[in-house]
C-alpha cells in the first residue's frame, strides 16, 4: 500500500511540473552584438518566443516581444530567417500535446483495465472536441493559451481584437505566412509553397495524434502490459523530445541562410544549440533554462514512480 500511495504521488507531483513547465522559459538565448552594451536576449516557451530580459517602457509587444524582434533584424544581416517561422506546429498545438501527456500520467495513476480506458477514451475524447473547436472554428483562436495569442499578435504587430475571429489553424497558417513575408516580400510562389508545406505537416502531425490515441485505448483494453508502461515513459522523454526538436530548427536556420544576406557566411553552418560561438562580430550564448530544469526534475520523478510501480505490481503478483 505504501509504494502505490508514492508512486501516485510522484505522478501526481510530476503533472504539476508539467504544467509548470508549459507557462516557463524553457531555452534562453543571447546574441551579443555591435551597439548592444547588454546583449540581445530571447526566451523559447513551448507556445512562443518573449524576450529574455524585461523591457520597461514602450507598449505591450515592446514589454513582450522587443528583443525578439531586435534579434530578427540581426540575423537578416545573415540571411537567417525570422524567429516566428521555428516550430509553428509544435507552438500552436503545444497545448494539445501537453494534454495528451497529462491524460497518460493520469491514466498510469489508476489501477484496472476498464478503469484506464475509460480515462483515456473520455481524456481523449475531451482532447479531441477541444483541438477541432479551438483549430477549426471560427474565433477557435481564443481557446489557444494566451501566451501563444501574444505571441501572433505581437510578431504580426497587430491589436488583439483583429485576431479574435480567426481559427487556430487559420492562425498558425497566417502567422507562418507573416513570418515569411518578412523575408519573401517578393515571392509570393515560395511563401505558398512553404505554407502549404506547413499545412500538409500540421494535418500529418494531428493525424497521428489521433491514431496514437485510439491505440493506447485498443492497447489497454487488450491488456497489453507495453502500452501500460508507454503511459509513463512518454512524459519522460518529454526533455529529450524537445531537445530534438529544438536542435532541429537550430540547424534547418542555419542550412537554410536566405540570399537577402547583408553578410556571406560559409554554407551549412549550424548556429550554437548549446554553449557559446561566435560569427564575424556576433558572439551567440544558448543554454537551458529554468522550464527544462522542471521538465528534467518531473522526469526524474517520473522513473523513480515506474520503479516503484513495477516493484509493486511484481510483489501482487507473487503474493508478497
Amino acid at each position: 500500500m505504501g509504494k502505490a500511495i508514492i508512486f501516485r504521488l510522484l505522478t501526481t507531483v510530476a503533472i504539476l511540473l508539467i504544467i509548470a513547465v508549459y507557462f516557463s522559459p524553457i531555452w534562453w538565448v543571447q546574441l551579443d552584438a555591435p551597439g548592444y552594451t547588454e546583449g540581445v536576449p530571447i526566451n523559447f516557451h513551448v507556445n512562443g518566443v518573449f524576450n529574455g530580459r524585461q523591457v520597461e517602457e514602450g507598449e505591450f509587444c515592446d514589454k513582450t516581444m522587443y528583443w525578439v524582434h531586435e534579434m530578427d533584424v540581426l540575423n537578416n544581416f545573415v540571411g537567417m530567417y525570422p524567429t516566428g517561422t521555428g516550430a509553428p506546429i509544435e507552438r500552436a498545438l503545444s497545448q494539445f500535446l501537453f494534454a495528451f501527456l497529462i491524460i497518460l500520467l493520469i491514466t498510469f495513476m489508476i489501477s484496472g483495465r476498464k478503469l484506464q480506458a475509460a480515462t483515456l477514451s473520455v481524456g481523449f475524447s475531451i482532447i479531441v472536441a477541444w483541438g477541432y473547436l479551438t483549430l477549426f472554428t471560427s474565433g477557435g483562436v481564443t481557446w489557444m493559451s494566451s501566451g501563444y495569442q501574444q505571441f501572433v499578435q505581437c510578431d504580426m504587430d497587430m491589436e488583439p481584437e483583429e485576431i479574435q475571429e480567426w481559427g487556430g489553424f487559420y492562425t498558425m497558417q497566417e502567422s507562418f505566412r507573416n513570418s515569411l513575408n518578412k523575408t519573401f516580400q517578393s515571392r509570393i510562389d515560395e511563401t505558398t509553397r512553404m505554407v502549404n508545406m506547413m499545412v500538409t505537416v500540421a494535418y500529418v502531425v494531428i493525424g497521428v495524434l489521433i491514431v496514437s490515441m485510439l491505440i493506447f485505448i485498443m492497447g489497454v483494453i487488450w491488456q497489453n502490459n507495453l502500452f501500460y508502461w508507454l503511459l509513463v515513459i512518454i512524459p519522460i522523454l518529454l526533455p529529450v523530445f524537445f531537445v530534438l526538436d529544438y536542435a532541429a530548427w537550430v540547424g534547418w536556420f542555419g542550412h537554410n541562410l536566405g540570399d537577402w544576406a547583408t553578410f556571406t557566411l560559409k554554407p551549412f553552418i549550424m548556429p550554437t544549440f548549446l554553449g557559446e560561438s561566435k560569427v564575424a562580430s556576433f558572439t551567440t550564448h544558448s543554454y537551458p533554462h529554468y522550464g527544462y530544469g522542471l521538465m528534467m526534475l518531473s522526469s526524474v520523478l517520473l522513473i523513480l514512480a515506474a520503479l516503484l510501480r513495477r516493484k509493486q505490481l511484481r510483489a501482487t503478483s507473487t503474493g508478497k
